[in-house]
């Protein structure tokens, strides 16, 4: 099969929690649904008319954490805005709201960089993905509609390193040093000893995955993924996964 793979990069980062209310907690790693919003941002498609396209049946999609991260919260001052005249910030009702960021280790030197693995069934839908991303020799990518952003719409991002790859579904139950995050129910063992790096901090986080019309998540569309946020990959036993021709493994998000 074809896969696309690309970078995500950025300063900051925001994937705002569905359960989130007052306080705007954030996911370490863009959820599933996240992704399908920024392909169907560059690809020009209008807010809320893709989730069927993009559904997990037809879009694999895969997601890793290139960097080591860390959560901080600040206050951010929203302001109440009924109509043009109150984005001056003249009127009362500031609201002082939580929101937990993603941000790198060291923000004055580094970035945050998520590897994004996907795949469509339909080839048209993947040739125009490859026309927006993929220009071989050139270091630009371009978009029919949105601009990039990490999550929120201040925590503009960027793409770099994109690739066409060709991937292999094995099905068999193996040992192997995972590329991706790992769905849990795909988990049969981790091995820890195996791991890569001096540091590993693996964690669990419930991840949306699909939307339907009404922007409700389906039945299946809600799931526990493992991730490693210091971006060495995890070591475990599964019972599928996707065998890349470069060497890697991963696992996609359904």
């Amino acid at each position: 099969m074809e896969i696309i793979s690309l970078h995500l990069r950025g300063k900051m980062a925001h994937f705002r929690k569905f359960y989130s209310n007052s306080s705007a907690l954030s996911y370490y790693i863009p959820p599933r649904t996240t992704v399908c919003g920024i392909v169907a941002g560059l690809l020009g498609i209008e807010r809320d008319k893709y989730y069927n396209l993009f559904s997990i049946d037809n879009f694999k999609i895969a997601v890793d954490c290139q960097r080591p991260v860390k959560k901080i919260m600040q206050k951010m001052n929203y302001l109440m805005i009924k109509s043009s005249n109150d984005f001056n910030g003249f009127q009362e009702n500031h609201s002082q709201t939580p929101m937990e960021l993603i941000i790198p280790e060291n923000i004055r030197e580094e970035y945050i960089d998520y590897k994004i693995w996907m795949t469509h069934k339909d080839p048209k839908i993947m040739e125009e993905i490859r026309k927006v991303l993929c220009y071989e020799g050139e270091s630009y990518y371009k978009s029919l509609g949105a601009c990039m952003a990490l999550g929120t719409a201040f925590n503009l991002g960027w793409i770099e390193i994109r690739e066409v790859l060709y991937g292999e579904e094995v099905n068999l139950v193996s040992e192997k040093l995972i590329s991706s995050s790992i769905p849990i129910d795909k988990i049969k063992e981790i091995k820890t000893n195996n791991m890569i790096g001096n540091r590993n901090r693996i964690i669990k986080e419930e991840l949306p995955l699909e939307f339907d019309e009404k922007r409700h998540i389906t039945e299946r569309g809600l799931k526990d993924i493992l991730v490693n946020i210091d971006g060495n990959g995890i070591s475990a036993v599964v019972d599928s996964f996707v065998s890349l021709e470069n060497g890697q493994n991963i696992l996609w998000m359904e």
